[in-house]
């Protein structure tokens, strides 16, 4: 293992690795004769050549593959290629073929392994860390889902030169969440390497080490709280607000992510949790990576009006929420650059908010 290597212990003993190098070497340490490899059709097109010699599975591109219905196809395919307990499913893709993937092979005969690997920065920083794996139901993020760690997670940072500069930039959101959540040497790397230029990217060293950073950051919490009791909750820095946004633009994960987090900025600065210099210096990072740094922005981004409509559907996004405990919202905020903490929030304020909010 290098030293860029990871390993996340789970709470049933378990360990899942998070290893550096290239896509094609996985040949080497798998059952090919028992391996299936979920994907999707453009990565297929794009990265075939490396794939290891498997059965290939395609699904939907994009969020459209989280359905009960592209998992309800997967386990049909599953049963066609007699895929028993001894078997391992591979996926290879962005994130929503990982969440898809993950949770069809934890479900699949009560539970069989699955590794990763990703190919798009989102997914080598958040989906395939963490052990989180799920479907959309009707319109509701992530709502039917399991914790199950894969046994292992391949990382080529290479896969990334032929990543679009709007997909980089998604992924960029969440590193910037990972940086705010550890502050110190990380916040200093990032804004770094990653800051001053939207189409700027890190060579391919400086972006191993920030893969490994965020990983690692990551890993830490899942280690602490896998099942999501208390402290991973921090994990959502940007996601209320952001899921929201999401679910009411259709803008990519990772932006309406970035505006998510700079709301939550605004809101923490609101309540006197957050000093307006430390609100400033993570909005300019979030900027700085080529994302939207506001409510407004992510409108923009998705080439919809600001108005009262946009703003009344993130609102009806929020209610459906997962961190919803009554008339109260969990919220992950920021209370400095390397502090974030839990927070009630009532439900009827975080709407107000975003009605008003940048």
């Amino acid at each position: 293992m290098s030293g860029l290597d990871i390993a996340i212990r789970g709470v049933g003993g378990t360990v899942s690795r998070i290893a550096f190098g290239p896509l094609p070497g996985l040949t080497a340490e798998l059952d090919t004769s028992k391996t299936v490899i979920v994907t999707d059709g453009l990565i297929r097109r794009v990265h075939g050549s490396s794939f290891p010699s498997c059965p290939v599975i395609e699904v939907e591109r994009g969020e459209a593959a989280k359905s009960l219905a592209s998992l309800e196809a997967l386990y049909g395919r599953f049963l066609e290629l007699e895929l028993g307990r001894d078997g391992l499913v591979l996926a290879i893709g962005g994130g929503t073929v990982s969440d898809l993937a993950g949770f069809a092979a934890s479900t699949w005969l009560r539970g069989i392994a699955f590794g990763f690997a990703p190919t798009t920065l989102l997914a080598m920083v958040d989906a395939s860390v963490g052990g989180k794996n799920g479907v959309d139901f009707r319109g509701v993020k992530n709502l039917v889902g399991s914790f199950s760690q894969p046994r292992f997670v391949r990382m080529d940072v290479s896969l990334l030169s032929t990543l679009p500069d709007i997909e980089f930039a998604s992924g960029m959101a969440e590193v910037v969440k990972h940086a705010v959540l550890a502050g110190g040497g990380y916040f200093d790397l990032v804004r770094a390497e990653a800051g001053g230029t939207p189409a700027r990217r890190p060579d391919r060293e400086s972006l191993e080490r920030i893969v490994a950073g965020s990983a690692r950051i990551k890993a830490e919490f899942v280690e602490r709280d896998e099942r999501e009791a208390g402290e991973r909750r921090k994990l959502n820095l940007g996601h209320t607000i952001g899921h929201g946004i999401e679910a009411a633009s259709g803008l990519p994960h990772g932006h309406s992510v970035a505006a998510g987090l700079a709301s939550a900025c605004r809101l923490a600065l609101g309540l006197g949790l957050l000093a307006e210099a430390e609100c400033d210096r993570i909005t300019r990072l979030i900027e700085a990576c080529g994302l939207p740094s506001s409510i407004a922005g992510a409108a923009a981004a998705a080439g919809l009006a600001d108005g009262s409509g946009l703003r009344a559907a993130i609102a009806r996004a929020l209610t459906a929420d997962k961190k919803r405990r009554g008339e109260d919202m969990l919220m992950a905020l920021p209370e400095a650059v390397g502090s974030v903490s839990i927070r009630s929030v009532p439900i009827a304020d975080l709407l107000s908010f975003v009605q008003e909010a940048p």
